[in-house]
């Protein structure tokens, strides 16, 4: 079985589901066309909505504490070196591997160290001719893995901060004819002010502090084009494949606040930025949706195992998504500085409950019924009718964070009543 994973950065998962009125301001023709032929996880999540801790996860199916990746300029061991990763391990059993486009785990362009042939580095142009060469002169009988990572619509990062667009500006359009602001834009009551503070230390960064509603239209506009733009470039993929002999997955790394909570760009544990989309076309497999939480970018590397036939690495904390799922995932996050402490947070969602705590700051608990409330607008955890459920995750987390050696956080979490009486003095034995 051949399998192509294509990738597109900060590509959020909300541009294909589109359940929303604002949203259908987004055209994607050709992931369309592979939606109608493929299974849809609407509620798939990343291990971290940022582009070097999520990418690193995915190549070696680990947790990027687990990897030592928790920011993007992380100094720790290379996870495509290792024989377990995603490469190396398709290459030992028997396929062609191949990589066109962005790494990103950690450097800008992968190598042949990582366990693919590297076809083109990190940049959208020439991508897709680089992919098609190599699909039209290979002699090989083997199957292949061809990985094509696009960096769009990524490039929104530049243009919020009005910077050249590295392939080609997008063109500005009149605000009447721009995308209406999303019904969660303004920030809810009892938001988490760690949050206000991270983007307020970092103007630069994020580029949109002093927009208005009309400058947060424009960027939806051009977040908008720039997903048109990448689709395009899919498009043109997807027809130098055979469907039926080819399994084709697409997904991001993370995803975009596209002006949800007045947020842009990524790192925050908000719906918009940590679901991501995940599209799983094999020959054979009827179509379909699936609609409970799976954690979607960490299951990668054992689903493609499973789908190639071939055992996956040992001891991987995710199964594969053709298997049966349990309904709780976690997602962790820190915003990385050099001169001052960081902030850290994880998410957890179980069922249609979405529980969120960060290390620092008022009303640094989020509980959410996504259900009822998918824009994340009113905290259940400032209401008493919910303290039951608030325990129930609270625990929920603080088990998980001990099971899988997530003790870095474990000082940062609001202990449950039901821990363990030693839990705490554990937690602390060395204070600080």
């Amino acid at each position: 079985m051949n399998i192509l994973l294509i990738m597109a950065d900060q590509f959020s998962a909300h541009v294909l589901n589109r359940s929303r009125d604002t949203d259908a301001h987004f055209r994607t023709p050709h992931l369309d066309r592979l939606a109608a032929s493929s299974v849809s996880y609407t509620q798939a999540y990343t291990p971290f909505p940022l582009c070097v801790p999520a990418r690193s996860a995915l190549m070696a199916g680990r947790y990027p504490h687990e990897l030592g990746i928790m920011h993007n300029a992380a100094d720790a061991p290379e996870p495509g070196r290792s024989p377990s990763s995603l490469g190396h391990w398709f290459s030992a059993a028997g396929f062609d591997c191949a990589y066109a486009g962005k790494w990103h785990a950690q450097q800008a362009s992968a190598t042949a160290g990582d366990g693919f042939s590297p076809l083109h580095p990190f940049g959208d142009e020439g991508l897709v001719e680089a992919c098609t060469d190599w699909l039209s002169t290979r002699s090989t009988a083997r199957p292949f893995l061809l990985v094509a990572s696009f960096d769009d619509p990524h490039t929104i990062c530049e243009y919020a901060r009005s910077q050249p667009l590295p392939y080609g500006d997008v063109p500005a359009i009149p605000v009447a004819a721009a995308p209406p602001l999303p019904a969660n834009f303004p920030p809810a009551p009892y938001s988490p002010s760690a949050l206000a503070a991270e983007a307020d230390a970092a103007p630069r960064v994020y580029g949109t502090r002093d927009y208005t509603a009309d400058d947060w239209r424009q960027y939806r506009a051009a977040y908008a084009a720039l997903v048109t733009r990448v689709d395009e470039r899919i498009g043109r993929l997807l027809d130098a494949v055979d469907p039926a002999g080819t399994a084709v997955v697409f997904v991001s790394d993370h995803g975009d606040g596209d002006a949800s909570h007045g947020w842009n760009q990524k790192t925050a544990l908000y719906q918009e930025c940590i679901r991501v989309p995940l599209l799983l076309h094999v020959p054979g497999q009827a179509p379909g949706t699936v609609d409970s939480p799976v954690a979607g970018v960490l299951s990668l590397l054992p689903t493609l195992c499973q789908v190639a036939g071939i055992a996956p690495p040992a001891g991987l904390p995710s199964r594969s998504l053709l298997e049966a799922q349990p309904d709780t995932v976690v997602v962790q996050t820190l915003f990385h500085s050099d001169s001052r402490p960081p902030t850290t947070g994880r998410a957890l969602v179980k069922g249609k409950y979405k529980y969120t705590v960060y290390s620092w700051g008022k009303h640094r608990e989020q509980l959410h019924d996504l259900d009822a409330d998918p824009g994340e607008q009113r905290n259940l955890a400032v209401e008493f009718s919910s303290a039951a459920v608030l325990e129930e995750l609270r625990g929920d987390l603080h088990r998980w964070a001990a099971d899988h050696g997530d003790t870095a956080f474990l000082k940062k979490l609001v202990l449950p009543a039901s821990a363990p009486a030693q839990a705490r003095a554990e937690i602390f034995a060395v204070p600080y």
